[in-house]
């Protein structure tokens, strides 16, 4: 059976976000162009909390970022 998108549940996991360490479907990629929705967060907020990572700063559109990477001397 096929993983199921992180973010939403209905789509075929198609994309790794490594820095959120999740699978999501190509809507929800293409939704967070300009950074994760509103609605994406507490998903996101779980998955970095599971990697004991804190949350990244949001980007001008007080978003969340799409990409992201740890600082490098981040200890996990």
């Amino acid at each position: 059976m096929d993983e199921l998108c992180y973010l939403c549940l209905a789509g075929p996991a198609q994309t790794r976000v490594a820095g959120y360490d999740v699978n999501i479907c190509s809507q929800c990629w293409r939704a967070a162009e300009s950074g994760w929705p509103a609605h994406a967060e507490p998903a996101l907020f779980d998955a970095l909390g599971r990697r004991g990572l804190l949350i990244p700063d949001r980007n001008e559109l007080g978003r969340l970022p799409r990409d992201y990477s740890p600082p490098a001397d981040f200890a996990l």
